[in-house]
């Protein structure tokens, strides 16, 4: 069953393919039959929807308006649908989740686990991923929700709470950094150091810091997963650095936090995404306001 027009479906996947030949393919329609409704969308709507280049179609600005209300409009008809679903199956109903790693080692599981307590048919899914895929995802349609930090405004979106969070030293019980009140970066060069690989917003960062101070650190060890720097610091000693709310467990588990004298390093934005002009679900908006009251009650902000 579906309330959107297959013309707006068809629309959707070249936007996103960018080839009306590749959404032939995923769509299993015909790629004349796909060109038809395009030409029709452009000739109801007067504008021209996309530029033909050789290496395939690329959205207008009419095209990408109309991309974005295409997509909500396709996930309100998923809402609807859902909804009426429920109505035959007490209640279940499904929230989609994105969030970089440090949300997902600690604070999301306890919020998923209390919200599961008062509303127990629903169902979660949680995708870890980067920051930008983050945000994205929810920008697409993807996820409900995002979880995420942010350097720069991101556009599409609609952010339901945001504040700083510092970046800070986080060092193993009996560590000599931990008889200091706060510490730069220029201080960690004395000490073996585990570090974020590229593509976050904390080794980004740290990367400007070092950049703006003419200051070269060398990591002990580099890696794209916070776990492993986590277990690693553990096992050898090593410093290493972590936002302030995923310390937070941390420190109940033979590790301290030092904080970071960097102006650099409290640019950060802990912020709570979902897509710009959607009314959401009951359930989704009901865990959305649980997760921004937890974010709010952390001292955080």
């Amino acid at each position: 069953m579906h309330l959107v027009s297959d013309s707006l479906r068809y629309f959707l996947e070249v936007a996103r393919t960018g080839s009306i030949a590749e959404a032939s393919e995923n769509l299993h329609i015909a790629a004349s039959a796909i060109s038809r409704h395009i030409a029709r969308l452009e000739q109801s709507t007067g504008a021209q929807l996309f530029d033909r280049h050789p290496r395939g179609m690329v959205p207008t600005e009419a095209g990408r308006l109309l991309a974005d209300h295409a997509r909500r409009n396709l996930l309100e008809e998923d809402d609807l649908l859902e909804r009426l679903r429920d109505l035959h199956r007490s209640g279940r109903s499904l929230i989609k989740v994105a969030c970089t790693e440090g949300f997902a080692e600690d604070f999301l599981p306890v919020e998923i686990a209390r919200f599961r307590e008062t509303h127990p048919a629903a169902r979660v899914q949680l995708t870890v991923t980067d920051p930008a895929a983050a945000t994205q995802a929810v920008v697409t349609g993807a996820s409900d929700v995002a979880l995420t930090f942010s350097l720069a405004p991101a556009a599409g979106i609609r952010i339901a709470y945001s504040c700083q969070e510092p970046i800070v030293a986080l060092v193993p019980d009996g560590h000599p950094l931990l008889g200091l009140d706060a510490v730069s970066l220029a201080d960690l060069r004395d000490h073996p150091l585990a570090l974020m690989a590229g593509g976050s917003t904390l080794r980004e960062l740290v990367d400007i810091c070092c950049s703006a101070e003419g200051l070269h650190l060398e990591p002990a060890l580099t890696s794209n997963s916070s776990a492993a720097l986590i277990a690693l610091a553990r096992r050898t000693g090593m410093v290493t650095l972590t936002g302030l709310l995923s310390s937070r467990h941390l420190v109940q588990d033979g590790f301290r936090t030092v904080a970071l004298t960097n102006p650099e390093l409290h640019r950060r934005n802990l912020q709570v995404h979902t897509m710009a002009q959607r009314a959401l679900p009951d359930p989704v908006g009901a865990f959305v306001d649980q997760v921004v009251a937890a974010l709010g009650a952390s001292g955080l902000g």
